[in-house]
């Protein structure tokens, strides 16, 4: 299910401009240095730095394909240039105080990029801005409090420059006052969530971005985009408590289709009328009586390459009424990132910036969302974060990437404010724009703004209309989330209370080591001298395994997250959050969570989850296949879908192993992949149907839901499987190991031919074996080996031709297969007979929790019997106090009697260095009597039974 061809990926800067001039002229030119000048030296008193580009080359996507001068010469292919900054004094002389950099230009087609290493380009990264255009600067910090002083190199890429010698970039380094902060107490959980639930459309490759809204009758609503044109998704969510199929832990996920399609069929599509960017907007009371309709009104737009198209729904979500003009009847057309509010029942204030200059255009619509008015302007205030309105008085508010904030007062003549004033209300030497500066205004008129440093998620309050800002407050904090960005904010009825979410990573920087996590921050003081926040992991599963692009579309890292996601709040408090996750897919996809317990945003506790009773019951998917996909969903072309059976039609994925000689000296057991298809009676040419797959992905475990695993597939050792009529190909079948590159995509690479092969025309499966010895070749050295109850993940599949009109088909992500043959045992999370406490352990395998959940572990360990050391991977989370572990090395493995493995070695939790020691205890099925315990010296230690899943010993 995906689109072929390629889609427009979607960014925080403009979707209009093509890849901003990337295949621009290159310039000829002479010598220069590597900056002018070349190094400079700042102390904690100054002085203030300036330099200037000297490259005169362009087109490189990243620091690693950039061409550095050498020796003075500056050729046509140089497109990088350095300076090296030497910080003077100690660490202790900027407590309080940071170096802003900062590079500026004059062209807004031009996009350069910056990164900040220490002692070298080659050494530790310690900020990078990579923003699109049409942004005409980047800015990042060094903090040599926390990472020392010494000698720093600012590199800059030009990543898509056509005029380098007109517009050479001018850099800057200066030293800054770090802002003043408001102290803050920090609760560590008590705030359940229910279990992530993934969501899926057909033929989506990938939807993502999600914009989420709950109306006060508990209409809940989630729309993610695929890309331009493909258009938007939307779901809908039943949260009403008074509801027979009140849907409490959000697992009944109800698909309303494309609001934005050309042909109103799921069947038969042709794109829709955008998918760039989304955003929906639901109907409050009127100000003045109280009343709403009923339901309330769905005002939805979707961002085009030429304007905002605007459709809504009185129905809830099942129809919507469509304007494909949008916002140009009133408004500049070539847009970018629009938002919306409403204020009362029907109307809608629609916000988004013009491309070039980015200036911001305000219109109001008065009939729900479908028609918009003459557009006003706030100015440049840099992209646009997001509109609310004050439903006291209609008073409207707006929210720049500059960290401002401008407040339009009502005409008394037209209703509307005709004018804004902006204020300052943020700043950073490392910029508030990581991604969004997010505005809100609650109920009692106070107005919160939300940011990112790209450490740390930032607070501040105004009581008096924008004019004057409080100071601001940590809101991030713990081990778990070092490096937190995309914030986003909503507000609960009660004065002072708010609730916040951001993805955060232990990593100290957002490069491609860091795992991310969605977090969740509440707090009944907000605006409070000293308040209070408690922070709980809202998801259950690390969605993402890499960087996390901030540089839009035209930016060279990792999209898969795309730009953003929100949090929204139902009738009882709860909060509702939708989020984007790649861990286990080809590409990003929406998941949502809700919460069930805790204290609610409008100050009383959230209600333990009652399910409606209409509601449908809750099924499980089948052990196999593992991948389930949807019938007739081939793409042909960009967008088109036509209702049939089709070669490339997936209708499932599944894994298994086979070996007919096992226990005899002949043994070689293979894994097998069966791809069904819809139908096979014709075998087409140039065409390829592939399944991935990975082992030793950390967190093998199956998500509560039973259709997905929380493996990081992009962190274990990926394979695939192919079978192609394309006569380029070296053989019909193959297979080949895969990696997930620093920009989100997916290399492949073939390692040789599969033992067997078949296309069998009468099931329509299309069959893969190859040898486990084969993959386990490939394994890099101290990799677990695929043997019995080794887990295999991230389950995938995609079909695809190479031809003109070509046809794609993805299948998402499913569950995970643990080996089985050779020997019966089932091992790991999915169970299998017990040990039988004769001989040597050789393996051990499995995971789970302990104490309620509270802490979670994966191992893979296989014994070295004292000629080699052991092989294993251990990965341990303590959610209740905010760390993770993953070992390094296993230094011992000894076993004590028939049931109990004692493990010690290395680890490390963040960048500090640790040791361990680990206990497990194998006592049969069920796995509820297996036993685990850690001790990491200097982190608290836990042990216990086994609340989920199983440890499984091999002999």
């Amino acid at each position: 299910m995906a689109p072929s061809g390629t889609l427009s990926r979607p960014r925080t800067s403009s979707l209009h401009l093509i890849a901003v001039l990337a295949l621009c002229i290159l310039r000829p030119g002479g010598t220069a240095r590597a900056a002018s000048p070349s190094d400079g030296t700042i102390t904690a008193t100054g002085p203030a730095l300036a330099w200037t580009g000297t490259a005169i080359g362009t087109g490189s996507a990243n620091e690693a394909t950039c061409v550095e001068g050498v020796n003075g010469v500056n050729g046509v292919n140089v497109n990088c240039d350095t300076f090296t900054l030497t910080v003077g004094g100690a660490p202790a002389d900027y407590a309080g105080k940071a170096i802003a950099v900062k590079i500026q230009w004059s062209v807004s087609a031009n996009d350069y990029d910056l990164y900040i290493h220490k002692d070298s380009n080659a050494g530790l990264l310690v900020g990078v801005s990579a923003d699109g255009a049409p942004q005409t600067g980047e800015a990042s910090a060094i903090d040599p409090a926390a990472t020392g002083t010494g000698v720093y190199t600012v590199h800059v890429v030009y990543f898509a420059v056509a005029t380098p010698n007109v517009d050479q970039y001018q850099a800057s380094a200066t030293v800054q006052v770090k802002p003043t902060a408001r102290a803050a107490t920090y609760v560590q959980g008590g705030i359940p969530f229910s279990p992530s639930v993934r969501l899926k459309a057909p033929v989506a490759r990938r939807d993502g971005e999600p914009s989420n809204r709950t109306d006060p009758a508990g209409n809940s609503y989630v729309s993610a985009i695929r890309g331009v044109p493909a258009g938007v998704d939307l779901w809908y969510f039943d949260l009403n408590p008074s509801s027979p199929t009140y849907d409490p832990n959000m697992r009944n996920p109800i698909y309303r289709g494309q609001p934005d399609s050309f042909t109103d069929s799921e069947s038969t599509a042709v794109g829709g009328d955008g998918g760039g960017d989304v955003d929906i907007a639901v109907g409050l009371p009127d100000p003045r009586t109280g009343a709403n309709n009923n339901p309330p009104t769905l005002a939805a737009t979707s961002l085009t390459a030429a304007n905002v198209s605007a459709q809504r729904s009185t129905d809830r979500g099942v129809s919507f009424m469509r304007n494909p003009a949008g916002n140009v009847t009133g408004g500049a057309p070539v847009d970018d990132r629009q938002w919306l509010a409403f204020y009362g029942p029907n109307t809608v204030y629609l916000l988004y910036r013009t491309v070039a200059p980015a200036v911001t255009q305000v219109q109001r619509s008065v009939d729900g969302g479908l028609t918009y008015g003459p557009a006003r302007t706030a100015g440049a205030i840099g992209q646009v974060g997001a509109v609310d309105v004050d439903q006291r008085d209609g008073t409207v508010y707006l929210a720049g990437s500059t960290g401002q904030v401008c407040t339009g007062v009502p005409s008394p003549v037209t209703g509307e404010p005709l004018t804004y004033t902006c204020t300052q209300a943020a700043s950073d030497p490392n910029g508030v724009a990581h991604l969004f500066f997010i505005v809100k205004v609650a109920q009692d008129g106070t107005v919160y703004v939300a940011w990112s440093n790209d450490h740390d998620i930032f607070l501040a309050h105004s009581t008096d209309k924008g004019q004057t800002w409080s100071m601001p407050v940590r809101v991030s904090n713990g081990a778990s989330t070092v490096t937190s960005v995309f914030p986003h904010l909503g507000t609960g009825r009660a004065a002072g209370s708010v609730g916040l979410v951001w993805y955060g990573t232990s990593n100290p920087v957002n490069d491609d080591h860091a795992d991310w996590r969605v977090f969740y921050a509440y707090s009944a003081s907000a605006t409070a001298v000293s308040p209070t926040f408690t922070q709980v992991e809202a998801g259950d599963h690390v969605i993402h395994s890499s960087n996390i692009s901030e540089g839009g579309l035209t930016g060279s890292a990792n999209r898969n997250l795309i730009d953003y996601f929100q949090v929204s709040f139902d009738p009882v408090g709860a909060a509702v959050i939708a989020y984007t996750d790649d861990h286990n897919d080809f590409d990003g996809h929406t998941y949502v969570t809700r919460q069930i317990g805790g204290p609610g945003v409008n100050g009383t506790a959230v209600p333990a989850p009652v399910e409606g009773h209409s509601l449908p019951r809750a099924t499980r998917p089948p052990a196999t296949p593992q991948v389930i996909d949807f019938a007739q969903d081939v793409q042909v072309g960009l967008l088109g879908v036509v209702p049939v059976n089709d070669p490339l039609d997936i209708l499932s994925v599944a894994w298994s192993c086979e070996d007919p000689f096992a226990g005899t000296p002949s043994s070689n057991p293979k894994l097998v992949t069966k791809m069904k298809v819809s139908d096979l009676s014709t075998l087409p040419s140039a065409a390829n149907w592939r399944t991935n797959f990975s082992a030793n992905a950390p967190d093998a475990v199956l998500s509560p839901t039973g259709d997905y695993s929380f493996a990081r597939s992009d962190r274990g050792d990926q394979f695939y499987f192919r079978a192609s009529t394309d006569p380029t190909q070296p053989s019909t079948f193959s297979f080949g190991t895969a990696v997930r590159i620093g920009d989100g995509s997916i290399t492949y690479t073939r390692q040789g031919a599969a033992d067997e092969g078949l296309f069998d025309s009468d099931s329509g499966i299309i069959t893969v074996r190859v040898a486990l010895a084969k993959l386990n070749a490939l394994l890099p050295a101290g990799h677990a080996a695929l043997v019995p109850g080794a887990i295999l993940a991230g389950l995938r599949g995609q079909t695809f031709t190479a031809v003109a009109n070509a046809k794609t088909d993805i299948a998402r992500g499913g569950t995970q297969y643990t080996i089985a043959c050779g020997a019966a045992t089932g091992g790991g999370n999915e169970g299998g007979p017990p040990g039988n406490g004769k001989g040597n352990v050789v393996r051990v395998t499995g995971g789970g929790a302990i104490d309620g959940k509270r802490e979670r572990f994966n191992l893979q360990v296989s014994n070295g019997f004292g000629t080699s050391p052991p092989a294993a991977q251990i990965r341990y989370r303590d959610n209740a106090n905010g760390f993770d572990m993953a070992s390094d090395t296993i230094d011992s493995f000894t076993q004590n009697g028939s049931n109990e493995v004692v493990l010690t070695g290395t680890g490390h939790v963040g960048s500090t260095a640790v040791t361990f020691t680990v206990r497990v205890q194998d006592n049969g099925e069920p796995g509820s009597r297996d036993y685990f315990s850690i001790v990491i010296p200097g982190y608290p230690a836990a042990q216990g039974t086994l609340s989920q899943n199983n440890i499984q010993f091999h002999f």
